[in-house]
């Protein structure tokens, strides 16, 4: 793992965190924030004003919201992940990565738990506090891992409609059957389509903040995807709609 970020002593930003009981009230908490003493950070995690916003203060508020086997094991990640590194809109629920490889089970209560590999280089240090690099965290993104909603790869729901128009031209013709297959019926609404967006523009900015390319990211999405060999045509297809992420020509579902 990378080396630990500057931002203080853990310890001692922990010092200016609080949560409901400990040992304020919710209420003397939200009192404290009007007055401007203390501001809200995540949850019910609460920071003293005279520390300023920071990756490391999100976080170490983050952390305080894991059971101990989780803060030792687990590591930010997707949505949970980007809010660290770029200050975006809290998470309303936690998302944590555990190594594929880990055996132990672990109490998931109030967290929303992925496996999936995991290598040195896409975890990074905030204090003792894992969390996914910039690009891996873009990665897991495109590939719905660490999200509330919308949680498939962005190629196929990019590809989705087209698929489900070639089926239904060909049924009842078609050799496969169609159930079981709600992904290739599935067309997003409005709130879908604000939701991908939203998630698109944050893995340009998570792409700019790692200063990797398009097909580093590619690179990696198939990694994570590939379960036995490298599909090139899926490759190539990825590669091209980070491009156009990139460029500002958001990818839509076609």
């Amino acid at each position: 793992m990378q080396s630990a970020h500057s931002g203080g002593d853990a310890g001692g930003l922990q010092e200016h965190l609080h949560t409901t009981g400990k040992p304020f009230s919710s209420a003397e908490l939200q009192a404290m924030t009007q007055r401007g003493a203390m501001r809200h950070v995540v949850s019910d995690v609460y920071a003293e004003n005279v520390v300023p916003d920071s990756p490391a203060v999100r976080a170490a508020a983050a952390a305080m919201l894991l059971n101990s086997a989780l803060a030792e094991h687990g590591v930010l990640c997707g949505e949970t992940a980007a809010w660290v590194h770029l200050g975006t809109a809290a998470p309303k629920k936690l998302t944590v990565l555990v190594d594929a490889e880990t055996n132990r089970r672990f109490s998931v209560r109030k967290v929303q738990l992925h496996r999936s590999r995991l290598s040195p280089e896409d975890v990074e240090r905030f204090g003792p506090t894992a969390c996914t690099t910039s690009l891996r965290t873009a990665a897991d993104l495109f590939c719905g891992t660490g999200v509330r909603h919308l949680r498939r790869a962005l190629d196929r729901i990019a590809e989705g409609y087209g698929r489900a128009e070639r089926i239904l031209q060909r049924w009842p013709c078609a050799q496969s059957p169609l159930w079981d297959r709600d992904e290739d019926l599935w067309h997003p609404g409005p709130e879908d389509e604000r939701i991908m967006h939203q998630r698109w523009h944050t893995i340009d900015q998570l792409l700019h903040q790692s200063q990797s390319g398009p097909w580093q990211l590619a690179d990696l999405v198939m990694r994570i995807l590939s379960r036995t060999g490298w599909d090139h045509q899926r490759h190539r297809r990825i590669g091209e709609l980070i491009a156009q992420c990139v460029s500002r020509r958001l990818p839509t579902v076609r």
